[in-house]
């Protein structure tokens, strides 16, 4: 069962998910103002994926991490982490006496993976990003410690992130990251042998 709450948003065409960290130039008044709020009390926002008028049902928890750079103009260059998901139930466009929007969302417990499922994922995964950048790669023993980790490894794209969070279970995500895996490193095997036959030729 998801939690309601009633939070502040940055609608965004991005996913960021759990774990991961990401870079925003922030200009708008209304986000400039949403910033600066969360940093005064080191709190969450939510960013809902919006795409022209469309919203996406499911989103995800961010903090801001780091602010680099403010401008005399009140511009800033920060850094946001993502650290849960939601399902969102309304946009409110304003916050309550605030510029930047809100949401009524429902705060969903992403899980644990299970030491079966890591098993599986893990080989697969070491495999792929030894094929992709040539040359062995060492992951720490904790690595990846859920598929949101896995997928950041990874480096998908937006749409990929966007139907990953939107599975409803963590075993469900190892499922489909364990397909994409075999998916990316068949066609990384095909690249390999393209090239490997034009230096032939």
């Amino acid at each position: 069962m998801s939690t309601t709450s009633l939070l502040p948003a940055f609608p965004l065409n991005i996913v960021v998910l759990p774990g991961e960290e990401f870079y925003l130039h922030i200009f708008e008044p209304r986000y400039k103002q949403l910033i600066k709020d969360m940093e005064d009390n080191n709190a969450e926002f939510v960013i809902p994926f919006s795409e022209g008028e469309n919203t996406a049902e499911v989103g995800v928890v961010v903090k801001v991490k780091t602010i680099f750079s403010v401008y005399p103009t009140g511009e800033m260059d920060i850094a946001v982490e993502g650290t849960g998901l939601f399902e969102l139930h309304t946009l409110l466009d304003p916050f309550p006496e605030k510029l930047y929007p809100g949401a009524s969302v429902g705060l969903i417990n992403i899980g644990s993976p299970s030491a079966d499922d890591l098993l599986k994922l893990r080989p697969l995964l070491l495999e792929y990003l030894q094929l992709k950048k040539g040359e062995p790669v060492k992951l720490s023993s904790e690595r990846p410690f859920n598929s949101f980790d896995a997928a950041v490894l990874l480096n998908l794209p937006t749409e990929k992130k966007l139907l990953l969070i939107s599975l409803a279970s963590e075993h469900l995500r190892n499922l489909w990251l364990i397909n994409e895996i075999k998916v990316l490193m068949q066609a990384r095997k095909m690249e390999i042998q393209l090239q490997e036959n034009y230096y032939l030729n």
